[in-house]
């Protein structure tokens, strides 16, 4: 575990390990990024990460991928689409539309840590995601932290919502390149985030390493079996894990 106290006081960051996009179980009620996945999370005992993008009118929505047509029987990018066309689409076999935000932090109430990773692209005016996001906070009181590849993102929140808990997602086109590592230290100096979530493939290294003896907890993703949860378990101190790890096969 991380060697000194984190000085932002969020001791849950690292208590639970965290269900990749809720509990879930594909083809069943409690399909990926669903209010039922997540619950699913709470009643094991789990934290919860879900990812969230906008939709053309700016709702935030829980969803992983930029298009629909992999879990929905919709088609075309979510970003083009506005809230009341998008709830007309299933998720999986839920039998439930697309959730927004507010929908799962409405049912979770703050039983578990959720974990939310925003969606972004390098061109678009991060803006009205950010706000959108901390819009959905508001009157929000349970544990609750945002996480993003972008660190455009990450320094967002630390400008405008400090209260809230942060993490960057640090990734293979972070560490591999040296142009990028270099940038990943003057990133992680604006944004000061209080974790960070590194590919499990890319533990242990000298980054994660040094953050951890700095106090600070390292979030490993996505961790997918037992051999992988080992490796996890040594070098990292929360897991964002799916079954068969941790849970098993389900």
């Amino acid at each position: 575990m991380a060697g000194k106290q984190n000085t932002r006081e969020f001791p849950w960051l690292a208590q639970k390990d965290i269900a990749h996009r809720g509990l879930f179980v594909p083809g069943t009620l409690a399909e990926e990024n669903t209010v039922a996945s997540a619950m699913a999370a709470v009643e094991a005992g789990y934290g919860i990460e879900i990812d969230v993008r906008t939709t053309a009118d700016d709702i935030v929505v829980v969803f992983h991928d930029d298009t629909l047509e992999r879990m929905t029987d919709g088609q075309g990018a979510v970003g083009l689409w506005g809230f009341q066309q998008i709830r007309k689409y299933i998720v999986g076999a839920s039998g439930r539309p697309i959730p927004s935000l507010p929908d799962v932090l409405e049912a979770v109430n703050g039983q578990a840590p959720i974990y939310v990773e925003i969606k972004s692209h390098r061109k678009m005016d991060i803006q009205k995601l950010c706000a959108g996001v901390r819009h959905c906070f508001e009157g929000y009181h349970g544990p609750v932290a945002i996480m993003s590849f972008d660190p455009r993102i990450v320094a967002w929140f630390r400008t405008y919502m400090p209260k809230y808990a942060r993490g960057l997602i640090v990734g293979r086109e972070m560490l591999l390149k040296m142009r990028n590592r270099l940038s990943l230290v003057w990133w992680t100096h604006k944004c000061r985030p209080d974790f960070i979530a590194c590919d499990v493939n890319l533990l242990p290294n000298s980054f994660a390493m040094r953050w951890r003896a700095g106090g600070k907890p390292v979030l490993t993703w996505t961790v997918r079996s037992e051999q992988m949860a080992k490796i996890a378990r040594e070098h990292a101190d929360a897991l964002i894990f799916e079954s068969p790890a941790v849970v098993g096969p389900r």
